[in-house]
């Protein structure tokens, strides 16, 4: 019998009453609770949370970064009535002078990019920048349902940026991992690099040398202030945008004061459908929640819960359930205000069931029809017809591209205040420190969003002027008797889809609290390998092998993550508690009172 010593990472179950905050860094959570105490509402804390993990985790999230905001209410707030659902969308745009061949394409590429792209100039730098999101976005959220004051709410952010906060041991390895692309922008240095190195990770605040163990940003802590005074004005419009066209002129860069007084945060219906008993939603906007939506309904035609959490057969059928929706996703999925989507064909009931008919019980057959990465197979092969379940069915189908988003740096918030208000966050710089350029005086940590298009021309995802690129982010809530119930999301690049997946049946199929949904073994079939946690039995390992998956164990560690990392809250309105979880590793943290 084989046998072995397995890790099993884990933390307690966050209980509480009056709110929790669940976050990738525990002072960004502090930020969240501490705005509940002041009386403050979910969207209160998510918005503090954001700011904060904007200063707090500049990896992965900035003000110029992009997001999505979803908000479902359990009470009266301003205009707003209990039983609302609605997204705040600050995703990326192309800036307007952005044009389909604007980088000429070298070769196969990696990362999230396929193509690699002469100079990297859709990685790094100032031509791989795409419009800020994200202050627009978490401002847009507090006017419409904030009753503390944007100054207050800000505060925590503020403070963060201009007094500095210790380095936490991950964030010095990846300041260091990113150090060459860094030293490019004089802005960049001089925050990331003091003295020409990365902070030192010490955790000893007695230390006398301040810069070894605080990281501070005092040019953002300014902005802030000023965003804190003005809204989002303070950053698009005047003085500030003023800047930052001048930046861009002399840097290549392709945003104009035209590109931010424009911009605007939308606020849209999610989409939904019906699982079991719950609704569930995700934001309209072309990202993963198409994706999760879609696996959930193939899976809603197969009794998963007779079949037992992650036992073979379960495994089996949720591999191949999310296959076919991430095929569907290699295929059609693109911006539907530019190119023809059958999106409510992919989505409806109809559909699902055709699709689930395919699905081989006993073997992987649709692992097995391809060599190679997925991305690259399905742009180009149809193996469903959603136009059919179309309600609106066009005459044209365009071609996809090939585009790889095997990783990305974000972060993912949720919070919850004691009226059972929800709200899931997810943020991103798009790539570790997004474009790697800081605007020296201003503070500005740019996302390098143009990544997420297709360099190549005639795809659906091809650059375009103001277009929106398909991305991975996918903040997901669902509601329980018309209540909020379950607020779910995930950093991780395209392992995002299938980590909210899984989430959404350990809790809505499997009954598991957040933590226990969070800690437990996963699954992972976004690539050519299905990636199965190593907590998982060697004899389920040998029957998936027997039904024909290709499989490869894997672990999670702290420095990185093999199934992305989500933060989790379930309302339980029988006993009036909120329950918490996050991810299984440091620095996150759920915090509640």
């Amino acid at each position: 019998m084989n046998s072995r010593s397995t890790w099993k990472p884990d933390k307690e179950q966050v209980v509480a009453k009056n709110g929790i905050v669940a976050s990738m860094h525990p002072l960004a959570s502090e930020a969240g609770i501490e705005m509940l105490k002041k009386g403050g509402n979910a969207i209160d804390a998510a918005v503090a949370t954001g700011f904060a993990i904007s200063v707090l985790e500049p990896n992965n999230s900035s003000v110029a970064g992009v997001g999505f905001m979803h908000i479902s209410l359990n009470s009266q707030i301003k205009n707003y009535k209990p039983g609302t659902n609605v997204v705040v969308e600050y995703g990326p745009r192309a800036p307007k002078a952005a044009r389909e061949d604007m980088y000429k394409i070298t070769g196969p590429g990696g990362g999230i990019s396929t193509y690699s792209v002469e100079g990297n100039h859709n990685t790094d730098g100032y031509q791989s920048i795409s419009l800020p999101g994200t202050t627009a976005g978490l401002c847009k959220a507090h006017e419409l349902f904030g009753e503390l004051p944007l100054e207050q709410v800000m505060e925590p952010a503020i403070h963060h940026a201009k007094y500095g906060y210790e380095v936490y041991w991950l964030l010095a390895l990846i300041i260091g991992t990113n150090m060459e692309e860094l030293q490019k922008f004089p802005g960049s240095r001089e925050i990331f690099l003091p003295n020409g190195f990365p902070p030192k990770y010490i955790p000893d605040p007695s230390s006398p040398d301040d810069m070894a163990y605080k990281l501070k940003q005092n040019d953002l802590g300014v902005l802030l202030e000023k965003i804190s005074k003005e809204g989002a004005d303070g950053m698009y419009k005047g003085e500030i945008a003023f800047a930052i066209e001048e930046d861009m002129k002399k840097n290549n860069g392709l945003i104009t004061m035209e590109d931010l007084s424009n911009f605007t945060a939308e606020v849209k219906n999610p989409l939904s459908i019906k699982y079991r008993d719950f609704e569930v939603f995700g934001p309209t906007a072309p990202c993963g929640s198409w994706t999760t939506l879609e696996t959930l309904n193939i899976l809603e035609n197969f009794d998963t819960n007779s079949m037992g959490h992650n036992s073979p057969e379960y495994l089996h059928i949720f591999v191949e359930a999310a296959r076919h929706a991430f095929a569907d996703r290699y295929h059609y999925l693109g911006d539907p205000d530019f190119v023809d989507v059958p999106l409510s064909g992919l989505l409806s009931k109809e559909y699902a069931k055709d699709v689930a008919k395919q699905i081989n019980k006993n073997y992987a057959e649709l692992e097995n029809s391809y060599e190679g990465d997925p991305w690259n197979h399905y742009s180009d092969i149809e193996i469903h017809d959603p136009w059919k379940y179309e309600q609106n069915n066009p005459n044209s189908k365009l071609k996809n591209g090939e585009y790889d988003q095997n990783s990305d740096c974000t972060t993912h918030f949720s919070t919850a205040d004691k009226n059972g208000n929800l709200v899931s966050c997810t943020q991103t710089a798009v790539g570790h420190f997004g474009s790697k350029v800081v605007s020296k005086g201003l503070g500005i940590l740019w996302n390098n969003g143009m990544v997420w298009f297709n360099p190549k021309s005639g795809s659906k995802n091809s650059i375009a002027p103001l277009k929106r690129p398909l991305v991975n982010m996918a903040p997901i809530l669902a509601r329980k008797n018309g209540k909020p119930y379950m607020s779910v999301g995930s950093p991780g690049g395209r392992k995002v889809n299938n980590a909210n997946t899984n989430l959404s049946m350990n809790i809505l199929e499997f009954g598991m609290g957040p933590q226990e949904a969070i800690s437990t073994s996963r699954s992972d079939s976004s690539g050519p390998t299905t990636l199965i946690d190593q907590r998982i039995s060697f004899e389920t390992v040998r029957k998936l092998k027997e039904m024909g998956h290709k499989i490869e164990i894997v672990a999670d560690m702290e420095s990185w993550y093999s199934f992305a990392r989500p933060s989790a809250i379930v309302v339980d309105h029988e006993n009036n508690l909120l329950l918490g979880g996050s991810d299984s590793f440091p620095v996150a943290e759920a915090k509640g009172y």
